[in-house]
C-alpha cells in the first residue's frame, strides 16, 4: 500500500487551507505576482494563500516566479531566483535556470528532486535539497518513483531529512504490511542465531496478530464447551471431551468429574463471587435511587398540574435523588437543567409532559444497563438452584425426564454458568490459554466445537467485533509503544509483550542474520512510518494506522487514514471527518473506500473493480443506515465506481487519480 495515496487526498486539501503558511530563511517557493503598491511591495499567491512581500527588482502582475526567501522579519523579503515562468516553457529549461541560478550540482538526481519541487511546489532550502539529493543516491533506480513521494512527503510535514525519518516514511509506502509480516515470521521461524525464548514469544506475539478475533471466539467456545458439558441430552462422550477441554485450560480443577459436576461447578461459581461488600452495596444503593426517580417521575405523570404543592414536592424528591443514580455526570446535569428551567414558574402540562420524556427516556436505557450489570453478579440463589437442578437431574440422561419448569432452569442454569466460572479481571487471560488449548488439540469434537464457534461469530459480526479486533492488532503491534511507555503508571509487562518492542530488543543482538535485521527492521521502520504522518496540523488531525487482519481465513491488508477538525477544547470533532480505507481483500482485490461526514451526515463513495459490488452492495445499505442512526448520523448515500484503466496504472506507480467529479487527488 502507498500512503501517498491517501495523504493526497483529504489532507492535502484541508492543510493548505487552515494550516498557516510557515517559511523561513532560505526557502525556495513557487508564487505568482497578483498586485502590485507602491514601495516594491506586492501581493504574492503562495499554493492557496496570499501573502504580502518586499520584492527586490520590479516585476509584472500575473507572472510566475521562483524566489529565495531572504527575510521574514519585519517584512517578508523574496529574491528572484527564476522566472518569470510562463506556460509555454519547457521544465527542463525551467530546472536548468535553477540549477544555474542557485549554483546547485546539475546531477540526474538534483533535476529529479527540483522537479518534485516543482510539480508539489513545496517550500525547500537550499541545504534541504542537498540531504534529499543525498537521501535519493542511498537507493537503486527502480525505486525513485517511491523515493521522490516520500522525499516530498518529509518537506510538507516540515521534517528534517534524515536516513531514519526517510527510510520510516518510504517504508511505510512501500509494499503492504501482510507482506513484510510473512516476511518477518519466515525470518524469525528460520532464523538459527535466536534464543528459543526471544522466537517463542515472539511467535506467541504474531499469532495473535494472525487471530485478532482469537477473544472474541474463545468466548464464544467457553459457551459452546459449557453447554456441551451441561447439555442432559448429549451423549456422555461428548459431555467428556467438553469437561476434559476444560480442565485442561485451568478453568475446571482436574479432580472433577461428570459425577462431582454440580459440587464442583457450584463451589467454582462461589469462588468467583470477590466483589467487595462496599462495592455490592453502593451498587444495590444507585440502584434503589433509580427505582425511586422512575417512581417519581410515574407519580409526576398522574399528577394534575393544578396541585401545584404536590408537584413541587415530587421535583424536589427527583432532585434529591439525582445525585445518587449511577448515571454519567453531564446527564445528570441536563436533567437538573431540564428541572431548575420549568420549575421557576408554576408548571403546565407541557412542561411535565417534557420531564416525564427526558426522564423516561433516560432510565429506560439505565434500567436496561444495569440489568445486564447485575445479572453478571453471582447469586447464593443461582448456586442453590444450581445444586438442586443436578442433584434432581444426576441419573437422568434424557431431557424428557425432566419437567418443564426443570427445564428451563437448566436452560437458564447454562447460559449463566460460562460468565460465572471466570473472574472478571482473569477472563482474557483464561479464554486465551482456552483458545490456544482447543487449537493444540487434536481431538475431532473439539475441533468441532472451534468451528461452531467460529461460525457464531462469524453471523454475528458487527461494528463492535470489528472495534475490538482493530484495537487488539493496534496494541498487540505496539506502534504507539514509546509514547505509552512516556505515560502516567505504563503497564511494562503488557508492553513489552508487543511486537514492536521485542523487535526493538531483538536487534540489539549482534549475531542475528542480516535477513532476519533487515526484516525486523524493516517493520519497526513501517511503523514509524506511520507514526510520522499522524499528527495535528492547526485546527486539523491526521491520523494513519495500518493493519494486517486475518478474520476465518480471509486476509485483510486495511490502512486507514482519518482527518478530522479540533474542537477549541483540543477534543476531535465527531460531526466533521473525512476517512480513508485502503483494503486489500482476498475476494474484492483493491477497495477504497472514501467516507465524508459533514455535520454528522455520511456520504460513501467506494471504488473497486469486481463488477457485481454494484448490485450487491446496495441490498447492505439499510444495515449501514440503520447501524449510522444507532450512533447518531444519518447515512446521505453511496456509489460504487469502478478504477479507470489510468487509476489501475497509477496504483502500480504511485501514481494520481481523481474522482469523475473532481475535487480531490487520490494516491494509491
Amino acid at each position: 500500500m502507498n500512503l501517498n495515496s491517501l495523504s493526497a487526498s483529504s489532507a492535502r486539501a484541508t492543510a493548505t487551507e487552515t494550516q498557516p503558511l510557515s517559511l523561513k530563511e532560505g526557502q525556495m517557493i513557487h508564487g505568482k505576482i497578483t498586485q502590485l503598491f507602491p514601495g516594491q511591495m506586492a501581493q504574492v499567491q503562495i499554493g492557496n494563500q496570499q501573502l504580502y512581500a518586499k520584492l527586490e527588482v520590479p516585476m509584472q502582475a500575473g507572472d510566475n516566479y521562483y524566489f529565495k526567501v531572504n527575510g521574514t522579519e519585519p517584512e517578508l523579503q523574496l529574491q528572484v531566483i527564476s522566472g518569470p515562468v510562463r506556460g509555454g516553457e519547457g521544465q527542463s529549461a525551467q530546472l536548468t535556470q535553477l540549477m544555474e541560478s542557485l549554483n546547485l550540482p546539475k546531477t540526474k538526481e538534483m533535476k529529479d528532486v527540483l522537479a518534485t519541487i516543482i510539480k508539489q511546489r513545496i517550500p525547500m532550502t537550499l541545504e534541504n535539497m542537498l540531504e534529499a539529493v543525498n537521501l535519493l543516491k542511498t537507493l537503486p533506480e527502480g525505486m525513485r518513483a517511491e523515493a521522490l513521494a516520500t522525499l516530498g512527503k518529509i518537506a510538507e510535514a516540515r521534517l528534517p531529512f534524515t536516513p531514519a525519518i526517510f527510510q520510516s516514511l518510504l517504508q511505510a509506502q512501500t509494499g503492504t504490511i501482510a507482506q513484510q509480516f510473512t516476511t518477518l515470521l519466515a525470518a524469525i521461524q528460520s532464523e538459527p542465531n535466536l534464543p528459543p525464548a526471544v522466537r517463542e514469544q515472539l511467535l506467541v506475539t504474531m499469532q495473535a496478530l494472525s487471530s485478532p478475533l482469537s477473544q472474541v471466539v474463545g468466548k464464544e467456545l467457553l459457551n459452546q464447551s459449557v453447554s456441551q458439558l451441561l447439555n442432559p441430552q448429549a451423549s456422555q462422550a461428548d459431555r467428556l471431551v467438553a469437561l476434559q477441554l476444560l480442565k485442561n485450560a485451568d478453568i475446571l480443577p482436574a479432580r472433577t468429574s461428570l459425577a462431582n459436576l454440580p459440587q464442583v461447578l457450584a463451589e467454582q461459581i462461589t469462588k468467583v463471587d470477590t466483589l467487595p461488600a462496599n462495592v455490592t452495596s453502593n451498587m444495590t444503593h444507585q440502584t434503589d435511587a433509580s427505582k425511586a426517580i422512575q417512581s417519581l417521575v410515574s407519580q409526576l405523570s398522574q399528577t394534575p398540574v393544578a396541585n401545584q404543592q404536590t408537584i413541587k414536592a415530587v421535583v424536589q424528591n427527583i432532585t434529591q435523588q439525582l445525585p445518587n443514580t449511577t448515571l454519567p455526570e453531564p446527564v445528570k446535569n441536563t436533567l437538573q437543567t431540564v428541572i431548575n428551567q420549568i420549575t421557576q414558574q408554576p408548571m403546565t402540562d407541557r412542561a411535565k409532559a417534557t420531564v416525564v420524556e427526558q426522564f423516561s427516556k433516560v432510565f429506560t436505557q439505565v434500567t436496561a444497563t444495569q440489568a445486564t450489570a447485575l445479572s453478571a453478579l453471582p447469586h447464593t440463589a443461582l448456586v442453590d438452584q444450581l445444586k438442586q437442578t443436578w442433584v434432581q437431574q444426576a441419573n437422568r440422561q434424557e431431557a424428557a425426564d425432566l419437567s418443564l419448569q426443570q427445564q428451563t432452569v437448566m436452560k437458564e442454569v447454562q447460559q449463566s454458568v460460562p460468565s460465572l466460572l471466570v473472574p472478571h479481571d482473569k477472563a482474557n487471560e483464561a479464554i486465551r490459554v482456552l483458545m490456544q488449548t482447543a487449537e493444540k488439540s487434536e481431538n475431532i469434537q473439539v475441533k468441532q466445537l472451534i468451528q461452531t464457534a467460529e461460525a457464531q461469530v462469524s453471523q454475528t459480526i458487527n461494528g463492535a467485533v470489528m472495534k475490538e479486533a482493530i484495537k487488539h492488532v493496534f496494541s498487540t503491534l505496539g506502534v504507539n509503544y514509546e509514547a505509552m511507555l512516556l505515560g502516567k503508571e505504563p503497564d511494562v509487562a503488557n508492553l513489552a509483550s508487543a511486537l514492536k518492542p521485542q523487535l526493538l530488543a531483538m536487534l540489539q543482538d549482534p549475531s542475528l542474520s542480516p535477513t532476519l535485521r533487515d526484516a525486523a527492521e524493516t517493520m519497526v521502520l513501517r511503523m514509524n512510518g506511520t507514526l510520522l504522518q499522524s499528527g495535528e496540523t492547526g485546527t486539523q488531525q491526521q491520523l494513519i494506522m495500518q493493519l494486517p487482519i486475518e478474520m476465518f481465513g480471509k486476509k485483510i491488508d486495511a490502512t486507514l487514514q482519518w482527518n478530522s477538525r479540533m474542537k477549541e477544547d483540543g477534543k476531535i470533532d465527531p460531526a466533521f471527518a473525512r476517512i480513508l480505507f485502503y483494503l486489500e481483500l482476498e475476494s474484492l482485490s483493491t477497495t477504497l473506500v472514501d467516507m465524508h461526514v459533514q455535520n454528522k451526515v455520511v456520504n460513501l463513495t467506494i471504488f473497486n473493480d469486481v463488477p457485481s459490488l454494484k448490485t450487491t452492495g446496495p441490498t447492505f445499505q439499510d444495515v449501514l443506515k440503520e447501524g449510522l442512526e444507532g450512533v447518531g448520523y444519518k447515512l446521505s448515500g453511496v456509489m460504487f465506481k469502478a478504477f479507470t484503466a489510468k487509476q489501475q496504472n497509477s496504483k502500480k506507480t504511485a501514481g494520481t487519480f481523481q474522482s469523475d467529479e473532481g475535487g480531490v487527488d487520490y494516491r494509491i
